[in-house]
């Protein structure tokens, strides 16, 4: 399944199978968060690229393969949960 993208910094449409948003998300969690990001912060990195239901899947499958989990911690509004690297 494939999906055609827009990317706005580089102004190329683009198509991006599941397993290269799958590890996107992994990477964007190890790199840019150090191995611990909320959803939110997941989608607004990956604005341009996808939409919030097939960001949610790539979590989703992460968690299910046992490369990430989810944990519940404090936030600046109260109780968070984020994903961190296992």
């Amino acid at each position: 399944m494939y999906m055609k993208l827009y990317n706005v910094q580089s102004g190329v449409q683009q198509s991006l199978s599941g397993e290269k948003l799958i590890e996107s998300v992994y990477f964007l969690i190890k790199n840019y968060y150090g191995g611990r990001a909320t959803t939110k912060q997941i989608e607004k990195e990956m604005d341009n690229v996808c939409n919030k239901r097939r960001i949610l899947y790539a979590i989703l499958k992460l968690t299910r393969d046992g490369k990430i989990k989810r944990v519940r911690g404090f936030g600046p509004k109260g109780i968070e949960y984020y994903y961190t690297l296992i």
